[in-house]
C-alpha cells in the first residue's frame, strides 16, 4: 500500500483515541450533577450549532482544501477538551462540548479526502485496515486506564488527565494533517484513478446518505449519553464499565480479520446486514444484566464492521463530482435530527425508562435495514 496512505493510517489513530472523550463525558457530566435531561438539552443545543454551520461549509469546502477544514475542525476539539478538563458547571460543560462537537461540522471533508487520496481498487482493503488500526489503537490505549480508575468513584482529576492528553494529541494530528500527510487542493477532487471508471448513480448515492442520517439520528436518540446514565443509574456501573465496554466493541472489530474473510458479500449487501445487525445491539440492551449488557457490544461491533466497510466506498462510488453540498445537506440534516433526539431520549429515559429509548432505536434501525434494501435493490 503506498506510503502516504499508512502514514494516514497512523495519524487516523489519534482519532480513534479521541474517541474517549465521547465515552467518558456523559459521565463526567453525571459527576458534575447533571441529569440526564440536563446532559441532553446541552447535547441538543450543540447539535443545533453545528447543523447551521454544516450546511454552508459542505459547499465552502467544495473548492477549497479539506486539509485545512479538518485541521480547523480537530484545532477546535482539541480546545474544547482543554476546557472540558476543567469545567465545573452546566454552562462551562456546555461550553466544551460545543467546540469538541465543531469537528462534526467538518466530518464530510474527511469523505472527500479520501476519495481523492485512496485509489478506487484500494478501497476496500483500505477501510478494512483503517478500521482495525484504529480499534487496536483503542484497545492498546483504553487498557492500560483501567488501572487508573476506581470501579465505584472515578476521580474527578482522572477525566481531567484524559481530556488533556486528548487537547495534546489533536493539536498533533493539526500539524500532521497541515505539513505531513498529503495535501489535497479541494474537496471535489478525485483520486486520478476515480476520474474515468468514475459512475454516479444519485438514487443510490443518495440511499446511502439516508440510512448514514438515520443511523447516526438513531444514535444520537439511543446513544452513550442514554448508555452512560444507564449503567450509572440501572447498573451501578462508572467510567471503567464503559471503557471495557469500548473495548468489547475494538476486539470484536479486530477478530473480523478472521472471519471476515469467509463472508462473500458485495458493498450494498454489506450495508444492508450491517444495518440490520446493529438494530439488535438495542434489543439486548432490553434485558437488564451484565452479560446481555457486554454481549450488546459484540453485536453493535458485528454490525458495524459491515455497515462501515461499506458506506464509504458506496458513497464514493455513486456520488456526483460536487458531492461536497450533498454531505454538507445531508450532514446538515443529519444534525438538525439530533437537535431533538438527546432531549427527547433524555425526556422518554427519565419520565419512563432507558428500556423505552431501546425499543425505540431498535424499531428505527430495522426500518432503516429495510428502506437501505428497497432504495439499493429497486432498479431505477
Amino acid at each position: 500500500m503506498d506510503k502516504k496512505l499508512i502514514k494516514y493510517f497512523y495519524t487516523n489513530s489519534i482519532l480513534a483515541y479521541s474517541f474517549i472523550t465521547i465515552l467518558i463525558s456523559p459521565m463526567f457530566a453525571n459527576k458534575l450533577g447533571l441529569t440526564v435531561f440536563d446532559t441532553g438539552i446541552i447535547f441538543s443545543t450543540v447539535y443545533g450549532i453545528q447543523a447551521i454551520l454544516t450546511v454552508l461549509l459542505g459547499h465552502y469546502f467544495e473548492k477549497k482544501s479539506p486539509n485545512y477544514g479538518l485541521a480547523l475542525g480537530r484545532f477546535l476539539f482539541a480546545i474544547g477538551n482543554i476546557l472540558l478538563a476543567y469545567a465545573f458547571n452546566s454552562i462551562s460543560y456546555l461550553i466544551a462540548q460545543i467546540l469538541i462537537g465543531s469537528f462534526d461540522i467538518f466530518s464530510p471533508l474527511i469523505s472527500m479526502y479520501e476519495r481523492a487520496i485512496v485509489p478506487p481498487k484500494e478501497r476496500e482493503r483500505f477501510y478494512k485496515y483503517l478500521i482495525f488500526i484504529s480499534e487496536g489503537v483503542k484497545v492498546l490505549l483504553f487498557l492500560p486506564l483501567l488501572f487508573f480508575i476506581d470501579y465505584n468513584n472515578t476521580s474527578i482529576s482522572f477525566y481531567r488527565n484524559v481530556f488533556i492528553s486528548v487537547f495534546i494529541f489533536n493539536i498533533l494530528y493539526v500539524f500532521l494533517i497541515l505539513k505531513v500527510l498529503p495535501f489535497v487542493k479541494s474537496g471535489s477532487d478525485l483520486h486520478e484513478e476515480h476520474i474515468d471508471i468514475h459512475k454516479p448513480n444519485l438514487r443510490k448515492y443518495l440511499t446511502v446518505l439516508i440510512n448514514q442520517i438515520i443511523f447516526y439520528a438513531n444514535f444520537g436518540f439511543g446513544s452513550y449519553l442514554i448508555i452512560s446514565y444507564y449503567v450509572k443509574e440501572s447498573l451501578n456501573g462508572d467510567s471503567k464499565i464503559m471503557i471495557i465496554y469500548e473495548i468489547i466493541f475494538s476486539l470484536t472489530v479486530l477478530s473480523s480479520m478472521i472471519w471476515r474473510k469467509y463472508i462473500k458479500m458485495n458493498f450494498e449487501n454489506r450495508l444492508i446486514l450491517g444495518t440490520f445487525i446493529m438494530a439488535f445491539f438495542y434489543f439486548s440492551l432490553l434485558f437488564k444484566g451484565w452479560i446481555p449488557f457486554f454481549l450488546s457490544h459484540v453485536i453493535l461491533a458485528t454490525g458495524f464492521t459491515f455497515w462501515f466497510s461499506a458506506k464509504e466506498p458506496l458513497k464514493q462510488e455513486y456520488a456526483p463530482v460536487n458531492f461536497g453540498r450533498w454531505e454538507g445537506i445531508f450532514n446538515g440534516l443529519n444534525l438538525f435530527s439530533k437537535i431533538f433526539t438527546p432531549a427527547l431520549a433524555g425526556y422518554v429515559a427519565y419520565n419512563f425508562s432507558y428500556s423505552t429509548v431501546f425499543i425505540i432505536s431498535f424499531i428505527v434501525l430495522l426500518i432503516n435495514s429495510i428502506i437501505t434494501y428497497i432504495g439499493l435493490k429497486t432498479e431505477a
